[in-house]
């Protein structure tokens, strides 16, 4: 591992140490809400925490926003979709007690309703809310604060948002996630097309002799109970099995936002820095859509998402590959110029082959944003071993200094020649303030 000389970093050596230490420090203070997923009050109280504490540490205004998460979105799809499936070959078995036409008939209806399933979980997996009315809501919070030393109301801004999600990862039943993962990606489209194909093909033979029927129900009962119980156990509803954020990424964007309040005149007199850590991100990045719809005073913002931080292995995701969704080439440039210049290792997600494409497939917090024209990317550093976080403090003072090297890299960028009349704003304040947004 390169060990980063804090010599060559933009924020000077005393700041660094204590911002690193408060880094160390708030994100053991979160552990205490692990298992924080979509919805719960674990996930609430962390978000009143990260509020307060950021109140208190910043003096700027900050608050709570509510807004409708569906934990059914996203992973939380696959165990209902493990339920749907298992319907599917309650059908086609039934189809095996009737004569030719009624089987026929029922197995059209197991294609079918197999069909319908399939449409939805795909909707459902990529968050999209078109079946949103079928589904639970659950109340979830995203924390927000703002800050700028423009007192002119009239005066346009450049709008800066530094972001991060809360909330904690749904786990599966079983210690090793990875391969759970596996196995789903095996085990999901194989049970899938044998499905498919048996249907087929009973409908054609039919099931008059008792080796037809032996041939088309053993391989399906097999691969079916196989195929249902990875869709089933994927990933888990339950709180236990939650994958623990461990408060990297949200103490890094909260370090990062409090350097330059703490440091006005870092700040160009037309810039506002944004704030804004999400709840229930992991559900169909619900946090980071509703935060979209409820601030379009920020359109055409520049958007720096702190992801998972699970090692010290720097990456830019520069696009969801899934999606096709290409995040913003410029800010992209821009990160990669201030690791450089720090000498900070840092390199582009590569998204060219299948696994590699799959690892965006649950999406990005860069994802809304891009979506309604923002300038944006997301910064990750997945696991580099099974065995757990691996990161050292010098990983810390390397993420910091190349967030907030961005920063100050964006800010200093040539401002806009017109100034243009907006909303006016409340008063400044650090009380706590909750918004549910309908």
């Amino acid at each position: 591992m390169d060990i980063f000389d804090i010599e060559n970093s933009v924020i000077p050596a005393e700041d660094l140490h204590d911002g690193v230490d408060f880094i160390g420090e708030f994100s053991a203070e979160l552990q205490q809400y692990g298992n924080r997923i979509t919805g719960t009050s674990r996930e609430t109280a962390c978000a009143r925490v990260i509020c307060r504490r950021l109140a208190d540490e910043t003096g700027a205004k900050t608050r709570l926003e509510a807004y409708k998460a569906y934990p059914f979105l996203g992973r939380g799809s696959m165990p209902v979709f493990g339920l749907w499936f298992l319907l599917c070959y309650v059908l086609y078995f039934v189809s095996f007690a009737g004569n030719r036409l009624a089987g026929i008939l029922l197995t059209l209806l197991a294609l079918a309703v197999f069909a319908a399933g399939a449409v939805a979980m795909i909707t459902l997996q990529f968050g999209k809310r078109k079946l949103k009315a079928l589904l639970n809501q659950k109340i979830s919070y995203n924390v927000v604060s703002e800050f700028s030393k423009n007192n002119d109301k009239m005066k346009k801004e450049r709008v800066f948002i530094i972001a991060d999600n809360h909330d904690a990862v749904l786990g599966n039943f079983f210690k090793d996630h990875v391969i759970m993962s596996k196995l789903s990606h095996v085990m999901v489209p194989l049970t899938a097309t044998v499905f498919v194909l048996f249907c087929i093909i009973k409908m054609a033979v039919g099931t008059d002799t008792s080796a037809k029927i032996t041939a088309l129900s053993v391989v399906p009962a097999v691969i079916g109970v196989l195929g249902v119980a990875t869709t089933m156990l994927r990933f888990s509803p339950f709180e236990r099995h939650a994958i623990q954020n461990n408060g990297i990424a949200t103490s890094i964007a909260m370090t990062t936002y409090a350097y330059f309040v703490e440091k006005p005149e870092l700040l160009p007199d037309d810039v506002r820095i944004v704030y804004a850590s999400f709840g229930g991100e992991n559900s169909g990045h619900g946090g980071s859509e509703a935060f979209v719809k409820a601030h379009p005073e920020f359109a055409g913002a520049s958007v720096l998402c702190i992801g998972d931080i699970e090692s010290g292995d720097l990456k830019i995701a520069e696009r969801n590959a899934v999606r096709r969704i290409d995040f913003s080439t410029p800010l992209v440039s821009v990160i990669r110029s201030s690791a450089h210049e720090q000498k900070i290792d840092i390199s582009t997600m590569p998204n060219d082959t299948l696994p590699q494409k799959l690892k965006s497939i649950h999406g990005f917090t860069s994802d809304a944003f891009a979506q309604n024209g923002y300038r944006t990317a997301t910064i990750l550093a997945e696991k580099q071993s099974a065995d757990g976080v691996d990161f050292e403090i010098n990983d810390l003072e390397k993420l910091f200094s190349v967030t907030a090297g961005t920063f100050i890299k964006l800010m200093n960028e040539a401002a806009p020649q017109t100034d243009e009349p907006h909303a006016e704003e409340p008063p400044a304040t650090t009380e706590l303030k909750v918004t549910v947004l309908k």
